[in-house]
């Protein structure tokens, strides 16, 4: 039955909006209807009620002074009270039943017509409890009757009767449902109208966003929604859409590029190694093969960290390259102290800094290697290294500097993009991989940090790297 009543509700956003509005309005109507009809009920009975309480009131100011002690006075005090009451077309129905006399009523007409439809039984006006209640007329239809007891002298002489038509009740009720009823039928048809154009204008923009990704799905990551007339939410997916699909095309953009570059770098040491693989085959020389060897095994170094870096970046991709701890600076840049010599024969020197910071000191220890290790490859023996550190409120800055042969300014951005070029003697980072510094602000921007170069051509360069996460030593 559920997938049944699915197949049945219509699928399209307009064809949706549109029902929905319709039936909101018809509840709304129906709503008001139910509380109009049972409020204006109540109403006119309550001013009923009040007239009959009002006509017995006038009953004993009128009878206050009079002699009902008998019968016969009883019958002639109703019967001036009765001829007293002006006649109009909303008149009471007045009766006095007098005991051991008879019934005085303005209807009397009307008390014969129910006795004699009663086969000789008795009125259903002259049967009513005391008080307030309805009782049902042939002649006057639903009727609502005040009934009280006549006192003369603290005894009960007779019965006082009041009653008036319901008639102007059903009347009102009925005029206003016939009315809301056409109400109801003209609103909930303008709802209609209303919530289709109301939802021709919410989907004209989903439309479009819908059509981009279809786009966007088939392979073209290029179109974009743009932006669209609707405020709100319509025009936040609007924009939020647009901004994945420009981060997509940025991502797989970056992706083809790596892929391209990636597969250009493997094939060039894939080549050396085979010629010289194929170099030893036809080797006599034992020292010629002994040297071919030592060679090789540096290509095959030079691919494992290509290989390496590659698998850094991935891992970056993956949100999985670093894990934070809180790392002691002291020891850390101790062992940054003792691998410097290991790149080179320059003039190394550090300025260290106390302390802790949050971070994975094994890929901090990585950025801090391929600088250093850029560094000695554009500087000469002898060259001043330089690795200095200091705290700043809640940051720490790292920079690293030589005195090579700089980089032209044009060139500061770019060379942190991967496998990128100088087409001078800083033509590469210092790992060959063309991927060093494009890893070590990849790491650094994972900390929360961010890395940039300066240089002046001939004038040597300086990366600098600012990390969040620093805590000087206590006391300080």
């Amino acid at each position: 039955m559920c997938g049944v009543g699915r197949r049945l509700l219509p699928t399209g956003l307009r064809a949706q909006l549109a029902l929905a509005i319709s039936l909101v309005t018809a509840v709304a109507v129906g709503a008001s209807f139910l509380a109009l009809y049972s409020g204006t009920g109540s109403r006119l009975r309550s001013q009923i009620d009040a007239q009959l309480r009002t006509q017995a009131a006038e009953w004993r100011l009128f009878t206050a002074t009079a002699d009902l002690s008998t019968p016969a006075a009883l019958e002639r005090s109703a019967q001036r009270f009765i001829a007293s009451q002006r006649y109009h077309a909303e008149s009471l129905i007045n009766i006095v039943q007098v005991n051991g006399g008879r019934t005085v009523s303005n209807a009397s007409d009307v008390l014969d017509r129910e006795e004699a439809q009663s086969h000789g039984g008795r009125s259903a006006l002259l049967e009513s409890p005391p008080g307030l209640s309805t009782a049902s007329v042939a002649e006057a239809g639903s009727v609502r009757l005040l009934s009280r007891a006549i006192i003369y002298d603290k005894r009960r002489v007779g019965t006082l009767r009041v009653a008036s038509s319901l008639a102007p009740v059903a009347q009102a009720q009925s005029s206003l449902r016939r009315t809301f009823v056409i109400v109801g039928i003209v609103a909930v048809i303008l709802a209609a109208v209303a919530g289709a154009g109301l939802a021709t204008l919410i989907a004209a923009p989903l439309r479009r966003i819908t059509a981009v990704a279809a786009a966007a799905t088939a392979g073209d990551l290029s179109r974009r929604a743009g932006p669209v007339s609707a405020s709100g939410e319509v025009g936040v997916l609007a924009m939020a859409f647009d901004d994945m699909l420009e981060r997509l095309e940025r991502a797989f953009r970056r992706q083809r590029d790596f892929v391209s570059d990636a597969s250009h770098e493997l094939r060039t040491p894939l080549s050396v190694l085979r010629a010289q693989v194929e170099l030893l085959d036809r080797e006599t020389d034992e020292r010629r093969r002994h040297e071919g060897t030592a060679t090789l095994l540096r290509r095959l170094d030079e691919l494992d960290r290509l290989v390496g870096d590659m698998l850094t970046l991935a891992s970056a991709e993956a949100g999985e390259l670093i894990e934070p701890r809180a790392i002691d600076l002291t020891d850390f840049f101790e062992d940054v102290r003792r691998d410097l010599p290991l790149f080179g024969e320059r003039d190394f020197r550090m300025e260290a800094v106390e302390g802790t910071l949050d971070g994975d000191p094994d890929r901090l220890a990585q950025v801090l290697r391929n600088l250093v290790r850029n560094a000695v490859a554009h500087t000469k023996p002898g060259d001043r290294v330089e690795v200095s550190a200091r705290g700043r409120d809640s940051w720490l800055e790292i920079s690293v500097s030589d005195t090579g042969s700089g980089i032209p300014s044009e060139e500061l951005e770019q060379i942190f993009e991967r496998f990128h070029r100088l087409d001078h003697s800083r033509s590469r980072d210092s790992g060959g991989s063309g991927l060093g510094l494009a890893i070590a602000r990849t790491i650094v921007e994972a900390h929360g940090g961010q890395i940039r170069a300066e240089s002046s051509p001939g004038h040597g360069a300086t990366f600098r790297i600012e990390l969040p996460g620093y805590r000087p030593p206590p006391g300080l």
